[in-house]
Parts: structure tokens; sequence; C-alpha cells
């Protein structure tokens, strides 16, 4: 199967189905072997697509506008058109267009609409000027929010959290490329002569110049270093800073366990027990564990973490909280469009719930970490504030970030958020809380 083929069957027929598309094109290049230049064909179209969703159906609605009601296939082979056009810079418009024409005259019910297809792709290549200018320089929200990718309802959570200024400033951050970060194993060196890379300022990760999959990544199966956003491993070396090295660390939503690897490997004597809703997760996290060779000093475990129990006292605790991961969707832009009012206050109430049970889990004089790779306030200083105002006890360390880099801006008034100001780091949220002993000092 080609790569323009294939991407229009993903989106068309996979997309709503509850499998994310990159999911979906994995399944079809092994089912039809496809070649390896029409999988990162098929896999540029997809991500051009979801990337800025809103912007192409805004486009293609202009040339649609007078039109009768199409059927939804012919609909995103046209937004799939513009967006490919637009961006695919390296790529013959021609061919992308002959390649959408194909496909639809190869199926019964759409093979009629490929004159009217075919006409409005060529207006767009044939068209003069750039057409995505007005939209990256606008002084509307909702058209800089288009054009970054950021889906318009969610207006309202942004303009919580920022003003108009730092808005503009964060969108177009979001209109950076996502490259891969890799995390070094400690006494271990990291070489190739394939890839291009330079060594982070921020963090000491090996910042490659592409994005590039774990398995094709030169040492990555000796567990000699791991990929992982440079935001990631810089919200989980907090951990090293403040544990105190007395009883376990709790990683609370343990994921596929990329975090936690790091903090066993930064913290030899510990014991961190991996608590994940996934059984399917929980088992990826064994197997980087294992990678890595210090699962012996992990204990796993599947269920809630709102139900579930530490094998022992638990001095820190690590709550990488599931969010709308609103600084993460220009890397990984394919949720951002499954999410609605519903969800968000969902997962918000969820937060807080999480943050007030690792809370109590923690012992007296120990930390608990709160991470999102989210820019909204909902999820962050609002969390961490009504937590406090419950927990007298607890209160926020205040200065436990000293970095003064130009990617780190200070909560309002809590925490602090990394900032997706290039292409290796995404956005995050940061807070750390200290549930001191009785009779402490606030700090």
């Amino acid at each position: 199967m080609r790569g323009i083929e294939a991407a229009l069957t993903i989106l068309i027929h996979d997309n709503g189905t509850g499998q994310f598309p990159t999911e979906a094109l994995r399944k079809l290049a092994d089912r039809e072997k496809m070649k390896g230049t029409d999988i990162s064909l098929a896999s540029s179209l997809i991500y051009i697509v979801m990337r800025r969703k809103e912007l192409w159906e805004k486009i293609a609605g202009d040339y649609l506008r007078s039109r009768e009601k199409l059927p939804d296939p012919v609909v995103m082979a046209v937004t799939m058109g513009i967006g490919g056009l637009l961006e695919l810079r390296r790529f013959s418009g021609g061919v992308l267009i002959n390649g959408i024409i194909e496909y639809l005259k190869h199926n019964k019910s759409l093979a009629k609409y490929s004159s009217l297809v075919n006409a409005i792709l060529h207006k767009v290549i044939e068209a003069p000027g750039n057409k995505l200018e007005k939209f990256s320089k606008s002084s509307s929200p909702q058209a800089r929010a288009m054009f970054a990718g950021v889906p318009t309802w969610t207006l309202p959570a942004w303009s919580r959290t920022w003003n108009n200024s730092e808005l503009f400033e964060i969108f177009a951050m979001m209109n950076n490329p996502s490259y891969s970060s890799l995390r070094v194993s400690p006494g271990k060196n990291f070489e190739s002569e394939d890839l291009s890379y330079h060594v982070s300022e921020y963090s000491g990760a090996i910042n490659l110049h592409q994005s590039i999959l774990p398995l094709n990544v030169p040492g990555f199966n000796e567990g000699i270093c791991t990929v992982q956003s440079e935001s990631s491993i810089l919200a989980a070396s907090l951990v090293k800073k403040f544990y105190s090295g007395k009883n376990i660390i709790l990683d609370m939503c343990s994921g596929r366990g990329i975090k936690a690897g790091q903090v066993l490997q930064e913290n030899p004597g510990a014991k961190v027990e991996c608590w994940e809703l996934s059984e399917k997760r929980s088992k990826s996290a064994e197997h980087e564990l294992e990678r890595l060779g210090v699962r012996d000093r992990a204990i796993m475990k599947v269920g809630d973490a709102l139900n579930l129990e530490p094998f022992d006292k638990v001095s820190f605790v690590m709550l990488d909280a599931p969010c709308s991961c609103s600084g993460t969707w220009n890397r990984k832009p394919e949720s951002k469009w499954r999410l609605d009012w519903g969800k968000f206050d969902a997962i918000v109430d969820t937060q807080k719930k999480l943050l007030e049970r690792a809370v109590n889990l923690c012992e007296s004089g120990g930390h608990i970490l709160y991470i999102t790779c989210s820019l909204f306030k909902q999820e962050n200083e609002n969390v961490i504030a009504e937590v406090l105002a419950k927990h007298q006890e607890c209160a926020e360390v205040s200065s436990f970030i000293t970095w003064n880099e130009n990617c780190f801006k200070r909560g309002k008034p809590y925490g602090i958020y990394i900032l997706p100001v290039n292409s290796w780091l995404d956005g995050f949220y940061c807070s750390l809380i200290l549930k001191r002993e009785k009779g402490g000092l606030r700090i």
C-alpha cells in the first residue's frame, strides 16, 4: 500500500474508532507489508492533519461552503490534501493530488467526487500568496490557536492562565518541530556517527536533530540510553535533589516506567513502588526497568492509585498526574481532539483526588512532587492551592527550582512551568510540597 492511500485509509476509517491513528498505521503497515518510505509519508500526512485539524477544516470550508453536503470521506480527502499541499514543501503537490484522486476513483461510492476534489486542490496549489500568513500574524486568539494546532474550545482555559502576549508566545513555541531527546544511563557513553545531535545546556540530555523511534537508537536495547523528552528528564531529576534516602519512593501513576527508570538510576539505593491503572502499561514499565537493569529495586502494582496501598512507609511521592497533555500537543497531536469540557473537568477532579491521596500517603517530613504536561492553571496552580488549603501541615517548597533559564516561568503563585521554547522541550508543570513534621515552621 502506498503512503497517500494508507494515510487516507487511516484518517477516514480508523479515526474516531477509539484507536489512535499512529497505532492504526502500525497495524496497517504490518498487514500490508508497507515500505519504509511509504510508512514515513503516511505518518507525515497523518501528523500534519491531526496537528492543525481545525485550520485545515477552516480552509477546506472556504472552498466547500457553496457546495451541497459532501460525504465525510470526501471532506477528509480535501482536508488532507490542503494540509499536505501547504506543509509538505519537499513533496510534489502534483503527486499528492494524483494519489488522493486515485484513492477516490478506486472507491465506487466516492469516485463521482474525484473531479471536484481535483479542482479544489489545484486551486489551492495554484492560488498566489501564503494562505497561512493571515493566521500566523493575526491579532485574533482564535486564528493564532488554529495556526498553533490548539483546539479553539480550550481558549478560555488558556486565557485564565496566560495574558494575551504570553499566550501568543506559547502558541508560537508550539510551531517548533518536535525532535527526540535521549537520557544517557549513568556510567554509559552515547556515540553515533549516523545521528546529528548536541548536548543540552539545560539537562545534559542528548538532543537529536530529528525524531526517532526508540528501537532505532544505537545502544537502546543495551540500556545505554532512553528516549525521553527533556522536560520529563528535568522534572524527574527533582527526586534526586530532595529524596532523603529514607523509606520508599512511590510513583503513583507510573505509565510505561520512563520516569521510574530515571529515578532508580539516579538514586542507586532507592526502592520505587510503581502504581499503574493499565495492566498493559505496567507490563511495558516492567520491560523498561529490565532493559535498564533496575527491575530488582521496583515493586509493580496494577490498580487504581486512589485505592492501592504501599508495601512500606513512603517518604517521597512522585505524582505524574493524568492531564489534558496541552504542553505536548505539538508532539502528540492526536489526543487533543478527543477532549471536551466534560472530560477536562473530570481530569481536574481526578488530579485533586490523587494529590490529596499522595499527601495522606506521605510520611511527615517527606515530599510530594506534582507533575503534569499541561500548561493550564486549572490543572496546576488551582489543584495545588485547593489541596494546600485542606492540609495546613503542608507547604510548597518555594525555592525548589533555582534554574534561571528562559524556559522556566514561575506559576501564579505555585509551582514552575517548563515552556516549550525549543524542539526538545515540552510544556510541563512541577510543584514540590513538603509535608512538615508536627510543629514545623512554614517555609
